[in-house]
């Protein structure tokens, strides 16, 4: 796996204005600019109100470290995620980080430190990981959240508290080598794929707390199809990768 050579940041903005500048700031003035290739600020549409502040971001922001806007081809967070891949030019790494201040943008530097130790694993900043802090983290999200990530453990024999989350650090050489056909085509496929096939997985803590602009996407109906969407997701893998587990053993048959 290629060493850590610098780290393209994929921002995802659509409705928010102070935290997407907060955002920004924070990981230019927290990041060492040697680290970071570009920062991409993702829009949802090139409408939304997020895009006059990024705009006014790249306007005023005097950096060495470039930052550009893309606008995605299909709203919503599963085309985001799949769409990202073509926004990395030369970068050995991505990030994928929400402009919402949910997850702590702080803990960028320690995820890249880690990423350079291990650049062939995916590095994950969890929320459930000893030593991090969530404030206002409803009981009920919480439950949610640790039934559906244990099932998903059960499913394909991985381990990780926060298999959810797509604020990660992923090396692009296992990006490119991954074949994303999932029916269901959600985001999940993107974090839960590299795992069940045996990729390096480290999670390091992070600290949460609600979004303060906008509503939170996460209501307990939408909360509950999520959950399903992921563990019909993690199904859908297992059945997959037993799919080609058999073809593979079929091939050497017919070898001999």
């Amino acid at each position: 796996m290629e060493a850590f050579k610098n780290l393209t940041i994929v921002v995802l903005a659509s409705t928010e204005l102070e935290t997407l500048k907060q955002t920004v700031q924070i990981l230019l003035e927290i990041c060492a600019s040697e680290d970071i290739a570009e920062i991409v600020i993702f829009l949802i549409s090139d409408d939304c109100p997020s895009a006059a502040v990024a705009a006014e971001i790249i306007e005023n922001h005097r950096s060495p470290v470039p930052i550009r806007c893309a606008v995605q081809q299909v709203s919503g967070l599963s085309p985001a995620v799949y769409e990202i891949q073509r926004l990395v030019e030369n970068s050995s790494h991505l990030l994928i980080i929400a402009s919402d201040l949910e997850m702590d943008p702080y803990s960028v530097p320690a995820m890249i430190q880690t990423a350079k130790e291990h650049p062939d694993a995916i590095v994950c900043a969890s929320k459930f990981q000893k030593g991090a802090i969530r404030k206002n983290y409803g009981g009920f999200h919480y439950l949610c959240n640790r039934v559906v990530n244990f099932a998903v453990e059960r499913i394909l024999h991985i381990k990780g508290t926060e298999l959810i989350s797509t604020f990660q650090i992923y090396p692009v050489a296992l990006c490119e080598k991954m074949n994303f056909t999932n029916p269901y085509r959600t985001f999940y496929e993107y974090t839960i794929r590299p795992l069940a096939m045996g990729a390096n997985y480290i999670e390091i803590p992070t600290n949460y707390k609600p979004r303060s602009e906008g509503d939170s996407n996460f209501n307990p109906r939408k909360y509950i199809d999520l959950g399903v969407t992921f563990i019909r997701t993690a199904l859908s893998e297992r059945k997959r990768l037993k799919a080609e587990a058999k073809a593979q053993k079929n091939r050497e048959t017919e070898k001999r």
